[in-house]
C-alpha cells in the first residue's frame, strides 16, 4: 500500500494538496431535516463487525510519525425499517479469504496484516436471525476491497446498489481484465441481479448539508447521499433512528478514516487534521501514476474535504450522529459495553437514549493537539 512521506517538500504539489483543508461548516447551506411523517417511519441500525485491518496511520493523517500504525474495524450495516419490515444491507466488507479477490487486488492486501471474516456475510446475517432473502437491496458505499464483500453470496432477488459512474471507474473486472481490482463478479450489470447505479436521472433532493440524495422508502427514513470525494461512486447514508424525537445517523462510508477530520472543522481554535499525502509515482495502478504530484487515500480530494464539512455540519445538528465505516470511537465504547472485542452484531440505532454521541466524541482517538503535522502544523 502507499504510505506517507516524511518530506513532502521534495515532491511536486501540482494539485495544490498540500495547502487545502476542510472547509468551515458555516460556509454550507443546510436546510432542515423534514419530520417524520408517521411514528413507525425509521429503521433500527444493527452494525456487524466483518473484520480488521492494519495499516500505515500516515495514508488516512498527516503525520510526521511516518511509523505509525492504525488497526482499524471493518463494518457493515442491516437496516430494517420499522413500520414495512423491509431490510436492506449497507456495505459489505471483506470477502472470507485472500484468493477470494483480484489478482490485483490480492497482491496489494497480501501483506496487510488482516482479521479476515469468519464467514460469508449471509451466513453470520443468518447466525443472528436475518435471512439473506430478506434483503432486498445491498447498498455499496463504493468498490474497494474492504467495503465491495461478494454480491454473488447473496440470492439474485437481492438488487445492488451503487454510486454514480461506478462502473465506468470499476468496469471491466477479473478475468475479463487481468489488473481489475474487483471480479466480473462484484458488479454484474446485464445479469439476473438487478443492478442499480445511480446517476443524473435519479430523483435527487437535498437533505441536510448534502445537495443530492435520495428518499430510499419515500419516508425520509432512508437518504442514500451522494458523497463524492474519497472515490468515483462513493455514497453515504442517513438512517432515521427513532420518532418523537427524530434521531438520525449519518453512516459515512469512507468519507473520512480518522474522526478528527471532519469532526473539528465547524468553529474550533486549531487548524483541522489534513488527509496524508504520496507521491503519484508510489500508486498502486499506471492511472494513478500518471497522475503526478502528489496524492491522497481520497481520489479527489478538494471534493472529499467538502464532504467532510458536510458530515461536519449535519453531526452539529443534535439529533444527528455519524458512524464512519472504520469508526474507532464507536469501536471503543462498544467494546466497553460488551465486556470486550468478541462482539459481532450490536443494534445502535438507540445511540441518543445512551448518549453515545457525547461519548464518541469524548473518545477521540486522534487529537489534533497531540498529532504533529507532516507540514509542522
Amino acid at each position: 500500500m502507499p504510505t506517507n512521506i516524511k518530506y513532502l517538500d521534495e515532491y511536486e504539489d501540482k494539485h495544490n494538496y498540500r495547502a487545502i483543508q476542510v472547509p468551515d461548516t458555516k460556509t454550507l447551506e443546510f436546510e432542515p431535516l423534514k419530520q417524520a411523517p408517521s411514528d413507525d417511519a425509521y429503521c433500527r441500525v444493527h452494525l456487524v463487525k466483518n473484520s480488521d485491518l492494519t495499516m500505515g496511520l500516515s495514508l488516512f493523517l498527516r503525520t510526521s510519525d511516518t511509523d505509525a500504525q492504525i488497526t482499524l474495524p471493518v463494518y457493515t450495516f442491516v437496516l430494517e425499517h420499522v413500520g414495512n419490515g423491509r431490510r436492506v444491507a449497507f456495505d459489505l466488507g471483506l470477502k472470507p479469504k485472500l484468493e477470494d479477490f483480484s489478482p490485483f487486488t490480492q497482491n496489494i492486501i497480501k501483506d496487510v496484516p488482516i482479521t479476515w471474516p469468519r464467514a460469508t456475510m449471509p451466513e453470520i446475517f443468518a447466525d443472528h436471525g436475518v435471512d439473506a432473502k430478506t434483503i432486498e437491496a445491498v447498498i455499496l458505499s463504493h468498490v474497494h476491497f474492504d467495503h465491495i464483500g461478494d454480491i454473488s453470496q447473496f440470492p439474485t432477488s437481492t438488487k445492488l446498489i451503487v454510486g454514480p459512474n461506478t462502473g465506468k471507474a470499476a468496469l471491466p473486472g477479473y478475468p475479463s481484465y487481468a489488473d481489475s481490482s474487483v471480479l466480473d463478479s462484484d458488479l454484474p450489470f446485464g445479469g439476473e441481479r438487478e443492478v442499480e447505479e445511480l446517476s443524473d436521472k435519479s430523483p435527487w433532493v437535498r437533505c441536510g448539508a448534502f445537495p443530492e440524495a435520495i428518499d430510499y422508502f419515500g419516508d425520509g427514513s432512508l437518504y442514500i447521499l451522494n458523497a463524492y470525494g474519497h472515490m468515483v461512486g462513493h455514497i453515504a447514508a442517513l438512517v432515521r433512528t427513532s420518532t418523537k424525537p427524530d434521531t438520525y445517523m449519518l453512516l459515512a462510508g469512507d468519507s473520512a478514516h480518522v474522526r478528527g477530520l471532519y469532526s473539528c472543522c465547524g468553529g474550533c481554535a486549531h487548524p483541522s487534521f489534513r488527509a496524508g499525502l504520496y507521491p503519484a509515482a508510489n500508486g498502486l495502478s499506471p492511472q494513478e501514476q500518471k497522475r503526478g504530484g502528489l496524492l491522497a487515500i481520497h481520489y479527489d480530494l478538494p471534493a472529499a474535504y467538502l464532504n467532510m464539512a458536510r458530515m461536519g455540519r449535519m453531526e452539529e445538528e443534535d439529533n444527528v450522529c455519524v458512524i464512519l465505516a472504520h469508526d474507532l470511537e464507536w469501536k471503543k465504547i462498544i467494546d466497553r459495553e460488551q465486556g470486550g472485542e468478541d462482539w459481532e452484531w450490536v443494534e445502535v440505532g438507540d445511540w441518543k437514549k445512551k448518549d453515545r454521541k457525547t461519548t464518541v466524541k469524548k473518545e477521540l482517538v486522534y487529537k489534533p493537539q497531540e498529532v504533529k503535522d507532516a507540514d509542522g502544523i
